[in-house]
């Protein structure tokens, strides 16, 4: 058993060895590129004609003017603030846009809203509890992903994602 154990190692180095010499020594390059030799074909590219030169200038040519940027106007005007209603993922309130980010359940509910300014575009995160005051809304916690905003006869659902 010795001697059959001995001769099935040695079996296997040698095929090891000529595996390994098979695939990482090498006696001569596999292929015969020599990209340092000036001996590559240096072919020039082809020139348009005047007159096609001409027809893709004329072609793109409209797209060359510059038009000035338009302003947007970011938020909503007074008017638009007041027909806000139904279901929103946000909402306009002045100078700010809300956005509902949680609602927590703890001993006293409470949301977490992201009051972002429209003119600076700084944002901070707020907390408020039922009945509390969100410029100028009045905020009641519905459920874990809405809350109400109310203010005089306007209702807003203020909700974190749209249903499907």
């Amino acid at each position: 058993m010795n001697k059959l154990m001995l001769a099935v190692i040695a079996l296997m180095l040698l095929v090891l060895i000529s595996d390994f010499t098979s695939r990482f020594v090498q006696g001569e390059p596999q292929a015969n590129n020599s990209f340092n030799s000036q001996t590559n074909n240096v072919q020039p590219l082809p020139l348009l004609s005047q007159h096609a030169k001409q027809q893709l200038t004329g072609l793109f040519s409209n797209y060359d003017k510059v038009e000035p940027a338009t302003e947007t106007e970011q938020g909503l005007n007074a008017a638009k603030q007041a027909a806000q209603t139904g279901e929103l993922l946000s909402v306009f309130a002045g100078d700010l846009e809300l956005k509902l980010k949680a609602v927590i359940y703890t001993t006293t509910p409470y949301a977490l809203i992201e009051q972002t300014n429209i003119n600076t575009q700084q944002t901070q995160l707020v907390k408020y509890t039922s009945s509390q005051s969100v410029a100028g809304y009045t905020l009641t916690i519905m459920s874990n992903t809405q809350v109400a905003l109310s203010k005089n006869k306007q209702q807003i659902t203020l909700v974190m994602y749209q249903r499907g």
